[in-house]
């Protein structure tokens, strides 16, 4: 009788287990996700996931590094699709400060309640396009870790366009005009660029910098 209540007990440590050696698990209600895009500059962007945690519960950083914490613990990671109307600048970073952890496996970099990561892109179209993406995790706690199935998604860019769809020539004096190369301010502190022999004002809520590579991409289209 003693022999088969700890057989029974064994099989019962081994159900037990198998919930967290699952590849998925029951991981849904433990962590959701969710991504935006937060706009730099004219022509730059992060693409920003969120990871919202269960109490007690914490997803790796992507600068964990399993080797230094006995090859426990797998760092979160993306993987973006390429396409011509945009490009990335860097790694995925973490886009707050990850709590870091020493015990007797070594360091763990990760985080409970809130997760937030960043990959910064170039825009290289005013036009929306899609941008398809994968990523991966381990979400745990004191008692062991789940597997997702890696994730897929895909966020919108609206694209960036300047706020005037005309160019508007600004009839001023040059004399009125603070000029530095190709750019030039006036009285009023309004900025100015050179485009075909002529100052165009730039529109409110664009740079200079943005509103020539406009002016150029917009001539090279009407050829």
């Amino acid at each position: 009788m003693k022999k088969l209540l700890f057989v029974m007990f064994i099989s019962f440590l081994a159900n037990v287990s198998g919930i967290y050696a699952q590849p998925g698990g029951n991981w849904t209600d433990k962590i959701s996700w969710s991504f935006n895009v937060e706009k730099i500059d004219d022509s730059h962007a992060y693409i920003v996931a969120t990871a919202k945690l269960k109490e007690h519960w914490h997803v790796y950083s992507v600068t964990h590094d399993p080797a230094k914490a006995e090859f426990t613990g797998v760092p979160t990671s993306f993987s973006f699709e390429g396409n011509s109307n945009y490009k990335l600048i860097g790694k995925t970073v973490d886009g707050v400060k990850p709590k870091t952890v020493n015990d007797d496996l070594g360091t763990h970099f990760y985080f409970e309640n809130k997760a937030v990561f960043k990959q910064k892109i170039e825009v290289l179209t005013d036009k929306s396009f899609e941008i398809q993406f994968s990523y991966a995790f381990q979400v745990c706690d004191e008692n062991g870790c789940l597997f997702p199935p890696d994730q897929e998604a895909k966020i919108n860019i609206q694209g960036f366009h300047p706020s005037a769809t005309e160019t508007k020539v600004e009839k001023i004096a040059t004399k009125d005009l603070i000029i530095s190369g190709d750019e030039a301010k006036d009285k009023e502190g309004n900025n100015y660029v050179l485009h075909k022999d002529e100052w165009v004002i730039v529109p409110e809520g664009n740079s200079v910098k943005f509103y020539k590579k406009y002016l150029k991409l917009k001539a090279k289209n009407e050829k």
